[in-house]
C-alpha cells in the first residue's frame, strides 16, 4: 500500500514538473497585451452602480431580443457549459449572488431557474487564505452546514438538514463542477476531488429540486466553479503551511486566446492532523479546455484526478471526547482505529466532454457525458476494495418563444446513468497494520437511472413569472452478494428492485424593480435506497432480500425574498417548510439484533434563512447568514432490544437527530486596494443539538472566532512575476475545545458508549503566498 501511496506522488511530481516546463512563455506577450479578466466581486460604490446600469442595459437587450425577430435563448436548468460566464466579457464584474438569474456566454444572454432560492460565495472566500477545506467558504452561505467526515476534504453537507444521518462523504444532494455532474449513480459524492484553491466560486440551490436535477436532490444542489484560463493568465503557484505539520503546494497554468480558454490546476496537500490518527496526503489535477468552435457551436473538455492516502481516526465517547478530545478512539477491539489501522487509500477519476449548439435564435442543444470511475481501499473494522465505474449523459434543449405575446421559456431534457459496483471484503487481522485476513463476502450490482423533465417559465403579467416543471425518472437496481465464513460459502442474497419516481414542481416569482425579488416555490425531491440497504430480510435482520423498502421523499414550501434596500446593502430573506417522507433509516429488527434498512413514516422541518451583505464604504464589507431550523418527528416508532425483545419507542415530537436549531456566520473584512492591505475578522457560531432519537444526548454549543491579514504586491515592470499575494491567519483564536461532526447513533447502545464526535481544531496558524507567473 505504501509502495502505492508514493508512487502516487512521484506521478504527481513528475507532472507537476513536466506542466512547469512547458514552453509557456511564448503565450505570455500575448497575455500581457490582453485585458486582465475584471474580479468576480468588485467593491467601491462606483463599481456597484455601473454594475446597476449594466444589469438594467442586460434587461432592455432581453426584451429586445424576445421579440419575434429573434429572442434569448431559453433558460437553462441543467447546469451547463452555457451557464459560464465568459471571463472576457464586461458582465463578468457583476456578482453572481446579486445577479443570480443572469449570465453571459458566447454574445447570448441566459437565465437561470425562475423562483429558486440561491446563494453563492465570493472569490474572495477562496483567495488569500489557507483554502484547506471548502467548509472556510461555504459556511458563510445560509442553510449550509458542512460536517467533517472520514479524511482531510471529506465533510458531508447538509442543505435545510438533509443528509444528516450520514457519517461520511454527501448524499441527498446533487453536486455538478462546472456543469458536469459529480454524485454518482448511488447517490454517493464526495468533497476529495475539489480543491477550494481551483474555485471561483461555489453556488448553491436550496431546497427539494427532484424537477430539476433529479435523483438525489432530496436537500437540493451544488455547483462548483472553476477559475478559467482568463482568470490566471500565464501561470499562478501557491505555497502555504501551518500548525499540526499542514502543508500545501499548488499551481495553476491558464489562458484565454480569440476562440479558446484553457486552465490547468495541480495540488499536493499533506498534514498530520489534530486528531492523532489523522494523518494524510492527498493529490489533485483538474484540467479544462473550452472552444468557441463557431457563433453557434462551444466544446468543453474536463478531466479530473484526486488520490487520497489518509489514516481515519474513530469518532469518540463523550467520555473520551472529554479526557482527550485528540485522541484516535475506539471502546473496543473492532473499533480501535490504531489496532484496525483504519485507512482510506481512495483514487477518482472524471473525464468528460459538453457540446453546445444554438439550433436558432430562440433554441440551445446542450449535451454532456462523462466517464466517471471511483477505485476504492478502506481499513476498517473489515477492509473493502471496491471500484465504481459511472456512465453519466444528459441532453437538453432551451428554447425562449411567446405564447399569446407573453415571454415563455422552455425547456426538455432526457438523462441517464449507469453505476456498476464489484467489490471484496475482507477480515481485518487487528495487527495495527490494516493486514486482510479471510475473504468475507464479496459482491457485483448495477444501477441504472433513465428519465426526463420539462419546465415552462411563464410572465404572465410584466415582472411576474410563473414556473412549473416535472421529471420523471425510471431506477432499476440490481446486486448479488456471497457471504463467506472461515473461507468457505456461508450464504447468498441479492436484490432485484425497479423504482418510478415523479417530481413537480410550482413557483411564482415577481421582480418589481432591479434588485428586487419576491418568489413562493413549492418542489419535492425523492432517492432511491442503495445497495446495502435492499441486502438484509427487514423480518428478520438476516442476509436477504428486503422488498418493502421505498425511496424516501420530501416536499419543500417557501417563501422568499432577496431586496437589494440600498445600493451598498443587499438582504435574502426565506421561510421553508420541509415534509419528509419514507426516510431511510436502520433499525433492529429481530431477536438477535439483527438489523434492516426501514421507512421512518414522517417529519417535518420548519425554518428561516437570512443572508445580508453591506458594503457601506470602498474596500469594507460586512456580511452574516443565519439559519434556524426546527426538525420534528411526525409519525415514527424506533425500535431496538430491550430485555432482548424488540421493542418500539414512540418519537412522534421528538427533535430529529444532528439537525442544529440555529447556526450563524459573522464575517467583516477590509480591504484597501492603494496599499494592498487587507483582513477580515470571521464568528461562527452552533448551538447544541441531539445526536439520538430519543434526545439524550448531544453536541455543546459553541463560538469559533478567525482572524486573517494579507497583503499584495503588484510588478508591472517586471517579466517573471506579476503579483504576490501573502496571507497570515489565527482559526479558533480562543483555542476553544468544540465537536465539529457529529454522528447519530442508535439508542440500541447505551448512552455511554455512542461513539459520537469528532473533534475540531485548536488554535491553528497558517501563512502563504500566491504567485502571478509570467
Amino acid at each position: 500500500m505504501w509502495a502505492r501511496r508514493n508512487s502516487s506522488q512521484i506521478q504527481f511530481i513528475l507532472l507537476f514538473t513536466l506542466v512547469v516546463a512547458l514552453p509557456f512563455t511564448a503565450s505570455r506577450a500575448l497575455a500581457q497585451e490582453e485585458a486582465a479578466a475584471g474580479a468576480v466581486v468588485e467593491k467601491s460604490a462606483r463599481e456597484r452602480d455601473l454594475r446597476d446600469q449594466l444589469q438594467k442595459i442586460l434587461h432592455e437587450l432581453e426584451e429586445l431580443r424576445q421579440a419575434p425577430a429573434g429572442g434569448a435563448t431559453a433558460a437553462p436548468v441543467q447546469p451547463s457549459v452555457v451557464q459560464e460566464p465568459s471571463e472576457g466579457k464586461a458582465a463578468e464584474a457583476i456578482p453572481q449572488f446579486e445577479l443570480a438569474d443572469v449570465s453571459i456566454v458566447s454574445d447570448r444572454v441566459q437565465r437561470r431557474p425562475e423562483g429558486i432560492t440561491l446563494s453563492a460565495t465570493e472569490q474572495s472566500e477562496t483567495e488569500s487564505q489557507p483554502t484547506r477545506t471548502l467548509r472556510e467558504s461555504m459556511e458563510s452561505l445560509p442553510g449550509v452546514i458542512l460536517r467533517q467526515a472520514n479524511g482531510p476534504r471529506d465533510f458531508s453537507i447538509s442543505i435545510r438538514g438533509s443528509g444528516v444521518k450520514t457519517s461520511f462523504a454527501v448524499r441527498e444532494i446533487k453536486m455538478y463542477e462546472d456543469g458536469f455532474i459529480q454524485t454518482q449513480s448511488d447517490g454517493l459524492s464526495r468533497l476529495d476531488i475539489h480543491d477550494p484553491w481551483f474555485m471561483r466560486s461555489v453556488e448553491v440551490t436550496r431546497g427539494a429540486s427532484s424537477s430539476l436535477y433529479d435523483n438525489y436532490a432530496l436537500g437540493g444542489m451544488v455547483h462548483f466553479r472553476t477559475r478559467r484560463g482568463s482568470d490566471i493568465n500565464g501561470m499562478e503557484s501557491f505555497i502555504s503551511g501551518g500548525s499540526y505539520g499542514y502543508q500545501k503546494y499548488g499551481f495553476a497554468v491558464g489562458q484565454q486566446f480569440d476562440n479558446v480558454d484553457i486552465s490547468l490546476f495541480g495540488s499536493h496537500v499533506a498534514e498530520d492532523g489534530f486528531i492523532r490518527h489523522s494523518d494524510y496526503s492527498t493529490q489533485t489535477m483538474n484540467f479544462n479546455f473550452r472552444v468557441k468552435v463557431d457563433d453557434k457551436q462551444n466544446l468543453y473538455f474536463k478531466a479530473i484526478t484526486n488520490w487520497l492516502d489518509s489514516r481515519v481516526p474513530t469518532r469518540l465517547t463523550l467520555s473520551q471526547f472529554d479526557a482527550d478530545h485528540r485522541q484516535a478512539g475506539g471502546i473496543n477491539n473492532a473499533t480501535n482505529a490504531v489496532l484496525l489501522g483504519q485507512r482510506r487509500l481512495d483514487r477518482r477519476n472524471i473525464i468528460g466532454g459538453m457540446y453546445e449548439r444554438q439550433i436558432d435564435a430562440n433554441t440551445v442543444l446542450t449535451m454532456e457525458a462523462d466517464y466517471d470511475v471511483k477505485d476504492i481501499n478502506q481499513t476498517f473494522t473489515q477492509i473493502s476494495d471496491n471500484i465504481n465505474p459511472n456512465y453519466k449523459h444528459y441532453t437538453d434543449l432551451r428554447h425562449d418563444g411567446r405564447l399569446f405575446d407573453m415571454p415563455l421559456r422552455s425547456y426538455v431534457g432526457f438523462f441517464v446513468n449507469q453505476m456498476e459496483q464489484e467489490g471484496q471484503t475482507f477480515n481485518n487481522l487487528q495487527d495495527f497494520f490494516g493486514t486482510r485476513g479471510t475473504l468475507a463476502q464479496n459482491s457485483r450490482g448495477t444501477i441504472r437511472n433513465i428519465g426526463g423533465r420539462f419546465r415552462e417559465e411563464l410572465e404572465f403579467v410584466p415582472k411576474w413569472t410563473l414556473a412549473a416543471g416535472l421529471g420523471f425518472e425510471q431506477s432499476q437496481l440490481s446486486v448479488q452478494t456471497i457471504n463467506y465464513t472461515a473461507g468457505a460459502v456461508s450464504g447468498r442474497s441479492g436484490a432485484e428492485r425497479s423504482f418510478s419516481n415523479w417530481a413537480p414542481e410550482l413557483s411564482v416569482s415577481w421582480k418589481p424593480a432591479d434588485g428586487y425579488r419576491h418568489w413562493v416555490r413549492a418542489s419535492t425531491g425523492y432517492a432511491i435506497p442503495g445497495f446495502g440497504n435492499l441486502l438484509t430480510n427487514p423480518f428478520t435482520g438476516l442476509a436477504g432480500t428486503n422488498f418493502d423498502l421505498k425511496p424516501q421523499k420530501n416536499l419543500n414550501v417557501e417563501i422568499g425574498t432577496e431586496s437589494r434596500l440600498h445600493k451598498t446593502l443587499t438582504v435574502q430573506l426565506v421561510g421553508f417548510v420541509t415534509f419528509v417522507k419514507d426516510e431511510i433509516i436502520t433499525q433492529v429488527v429481530s431477536n438477535t439484533g439483527g438489523q434492516a434498512a426501514i421507512n421512518a413514516d414522517s417529519s417535518q422541518y420548519r425554518g428561516i434563512e437570512l443572508f445580508y451583505d453591506w458594503r457601506p464604504l470602498d474596500g469594507l464589507r460586512l456580511s452574516g447568514a443565519y439559519t434556524h431550523i426546527d426538525a420534528r418527528y411526525i409519525n415514527f416508532s424506533d425500535q431496538f432490544l430491550a430485555g432482548g425483545i424488540p421493542t418500539a419507542f414512540v418519537r412522534d415530537g421528538k427533535a430529529v437527530p444532528n439537525v442544529p436549531t440555529d447556526t450563524i456566520n459573522f464575517k467583516e473584512s477590509y480591504d484597501h486596494a492603494a496599499s494592498g492591505w487587507g483582513g477580515w475578522v470571521e464568528v461562527n457560531y452552533m448551538n447544541s443539538y441531539f445526536l439520538n432519537n430519543n434526545n439524550t444526548v448531544g453536541i455543546p454549543a459553541y463560538v469559533i472566532a478567525n482572524l486573517n491579514i494579507h497583503k499584495n504586491f503588484e510588478f508591472h515592470n517586471n517579466k517573471w512575476i506579476r503579483f504576490a499575494k501573502f496571507f497570515a491567519e489565527i482559526d479558533n483564536i480562543a483555542d476553544k475545545k468544540y465537536a465539529a461532526s457529529g454522528n447519530v447513533v442508535a439508542d440500541s447502545t447505551a448512552d455511554a458508549n455512542k461513539t459520537l464526535f469528532f473533534a475540531g481544531y485548536g488554535r491553528s496558524f497558517y501563512a502563504g503566498v500566491t504567485l502571478g507567473l509570467f
